[in-house]
């Protein structure tokens, strides 16, 4: 089973077509790696956070409820810049800076997810121009993340109720004992992708090669004004970063 991100609401970004949506956040997301200075990157944070709260009516509670399993990550991250990069201070700031960059790219991507439809998305993509088989792929894979953690929860939970703890030991320890939870997961995984295929292929997934859809989409009057806004937001990220030299620290110099 493949628990989705998609929830239906009456929101501006539920309502907008998905091509503007995916071109929306590949510039969003360019517009991110353009900057690695932590006063910008914050900001840029909490402002795609009201964007979902205002513009997607998703609470903010549950975009970061989202980005929880990365936080083993964020932590990595922001411990590891100190150690490798001197002055230690100016490590830690590149470490909050990339460590906000993730989140930023994790957010931007679970904002598209949650106020889009898998069959909108994969009709977005093959509007793009890119194969349906190649769309359908990355909507899985993109789709198959919350199917992936949830399973890792349920076995940890059950492996829990069997005495399973990982708390305990060192590194090494601990390590092996999470093939208790590894394995039963990397079954699990195989068992629905192979599911999965055959359900595919039950339903002729291949058998033409030009094929057609129930429903399309439409480009509107709004779509075209959200596009606008989009594309000069982002002709103003390119300004800023290299006409007027905001929000880059030399890492290097």
């Amino acid at each position: 089973m493949i628990y989705p991100f998609y929830s239906e609401k009456d929101s501006l970004l539920h309502s907008l077509d998905p091509r503007v949506k995916i071109i929306g956040a590949a510039l969003g997301i360019a517009a991110i790696m353009l900057y690695n200075d932590p006063k910008i990157l914050i900001p840029l944070f909490f402002v795609f956070l009201l964007i979902g709260m205002f513009l997607g009516k998703v609470a903010v509670g549950e975009q970061l409820r989202l980005l929880k399993p990365l936080l083993p990550i964020v932590i990595i991250t922001i411990i590891v810049w100190p150690l490798i990069y001197e002055p230690r201070l100016k490590g830690l700031l590149f470490g909050i800076s990339f460590a906000t960059r993730l989140l930023t790219f994790a957010l931007i991507t679970f904002l598209l997810l949650m106020t889009t439809s898998q069959r909108d998305l994969i009709l977005g993509f093959v509007r793009l121009g890119m194969p349906y088989e190649f769309g359908l792929t990355i909507s899985i894979s993109l789709r198959y993340i919350p199917t992936l953690y949830i399973l890792s929860r349920n076995i940890m939970d059950a492996q829990r109720s069997r005495g399973w703890e990982v708390e305990k030991g060192n590194f090494l320890v601990r390590a092996k004992k999470m093939t208790a939870v590894l394995i039963p997961l990397l079954v699990a995984s195989l068992k629905t992708a192979h599911e999965l295929s055959i359900a595919l292929e039950s339903r002729g997934l291949g058998a033409s090669e030009k094929r057609t859809f129930l429903y399309d989409i439409k480009m509107g009057r709004r779509d075209y004004l959200a596009m606008g806004v989009i594309l000069v937001l982002f002709a103003l990220t390119l300004y800023a970063r290299y006409g007027l030299g905001i929000g880059h620290v030399e890492i290097y110099s």
